[in-house]
């Protein structure tokens, strides 16, 4: 299947089944832009996806009833390897009112091998998370724990590194605001202390299509 096929698909009929799924509150699709890595964190090892679909829903239990059965049905028929992951999130910088910022940063993330749980934790959301309100033209920032993982039967598994301890997703007007926001000094100081508890991580840069505009 063509990329442009894959796009097509996912955007038309497998979005306009979603919103059959019961209790939905919002649905985003995410294409890719570019990857971006770090210097002083190593990459984390996923592999090559042609987006990134999130679902807000009243329960995580949603994607398995029986209504949801003609959109588990057609993502077999277009998908052919993906993980699904159930996550609460924790906002620590509320995205502004009216239309989405342009350019989202998506990182996957796990924690140094020498750090417990319990430690990543306080450091990720005590200490850096409050942080990104210093960070100039970062115009959204969010923290999504893990609760669990789906099984794609009978998709197959994206081949990634697991298990994850969290995902990170902000938001800048534009690539030209990116680049300004990461060399900026108070950016710098957010990365240098993320350095300090992050393992491994992927940063991927996306642009949202929104098909249910999720709940702020």
């Amino acid at each position: 299947m063509t990329a442009d096929a894959f796009l097509d698909h996912w955007q038309g009929c497998h979005a306009t089944l979603a919103r059959s799924l019961p209790g939905l509150r919002g649905h985003l699709l995410n294409i890719p832009l570019e990857t971006h890595s770090r210097s002083d964190v190593a990459q984390l090892d996923i592999a090559a996806f042609d987006g990134i679909e999130e679902l807000w829903l009243d329960d995580a239990t949603a994607t398995a009833s029986p209504a949801a059965q003609p959109w588990r049905d057609d993502a077999t028929t277009f998908i052919g390897a993906m993980r699904s992951l159930v996550t609460q999130e924790s906002w620590q910088v509320p995205l502004p009112p009216g239309a989405r910022p342009g350019v989202k940063s998506f990182t996957a993330i796990q924690r140094r091998a020498d750090a417990s749980p319990e430690a990543f934790q306080h450091a990720w959301r005590n200490i850096h998370g409050p942080m990104a309100a210093t960070v100039p033209l970062l115009r959204g920032f969010v923290l999504s724990g893990i609760i669990g993982e789906q099984a794609p039967d009978p998709i197959a598994p994206l081949r990634m590194a697991l298990p994850l301890d969290g995902i990170a997703e902000s938001w800048c007007d534009d690539m030209a605001a990116r680049r300004a926001m990461v060399v900026s000094p108070e950016a710098q100081h957010w990365f240098a202390d993320g350095a300090t508890f992050l393992g491994q991580v992927k940063t991927v840069l996306l642009r949202e299509i929104v098909v249910v505009a999720p709940p702020c």
